[in-house]
């Protein structure tokens, strides 16, 4: 086999592992719910290092409604805890969705190691940390790529998620992830303490995310 032929098989394969930009993706309802906060960061954002705990504990914002109108293109300012800082905590990665109305991949962090045997109780919690696709979030496009390429080559067996799918780890995973504060207004505290989010039976009990999720690393777990 000659050198050409060699290097034209290299580059063939290296071009389908690089799914996720390589064509544009189809997506039910891109660009609704706070979209251009959604897919940029804060200017100018402090940075933040929170534990998992502290992240489930940010305070609920009175001052701000469903679907707040104030807020629909703008980050919350003036609250207790505002938009303007990028967040990076450590937990146990539970799941990875692959969102069919923005093809964000949904990921669930959590204190508790879950897994698709040793599954969730009702007084679990989580985080959810999103990171949508470069073909929306073009000024952060090598971060956002990065972590969804990261999550197909190491947690997804290198196969790249269809859209509408759910991905329960089968072992405990450990991860850091950085990315934005953001406050999913779109949602609402529901009397049972829960938000009506979370898939595969593990609720998150907050209106905060991280969005967009622009890093994302394995981590040493914390001792028992």
């Amino acid at each position: 086999m000659s050198i050409q032929t060699i290097a034209g098989v290299a580059c063939f394969y290296l071009a389908c592992s690089l799914f996720a930009s390589a064509q544009p993706l189809t997506c039910i309802k891109p660009g609704t719910d706070r979209w251009p906060i959604k897919i940029t960061l804060p200017p100018g954002a402090k940075t933040q290092t929170m534990t998992i705990d502290q992240a489930l504990a940010l305070p609920r914002l009175t001052g701000v409604a469903t679907n707040d109108a104030k807020f629909r293109d703008a980050r919350i300012t003036g609250q207790p805890q505002n938009e303007d800082v990028i967040v990076t905590l450590s937990g146990y990665l539970y799941l990875v969705g692959f969102e069919s109305d923005d093809c964000d991949f949904h990921i669930q962090i959590s204190p508790q190691p879950r897994t698709s045997t040793d599954k969730p109780t009702p007084e679990d919690n989580c985080i959810i940390v999103e990171a949508p696709s470069g073909q929306y979030a073009v000024s952060i496009k090598d971060q956002v790529e990065g972590v969804r390429q990261w999550i197909v080559d190491n947690l997804l067996k290198k196969t790249a998620p269809t859209i509408g799918s759910v991905h329960v780890m089968a072992h405990p995973v450990y991860v850091t992830v950085t990315g934005a504060l953001f406050y999913d207004d779109a949602h609402e505290y529901l009397a049972n303490g829960s938000t009506g989010r979370g898939k595969e039976h593990m609720d998150s009990k907050t209106l905060w995310e991280l969005h967009p999720v622009t890093s994302i690393a394995f981590a040493t777990p914390p001792k028992p």
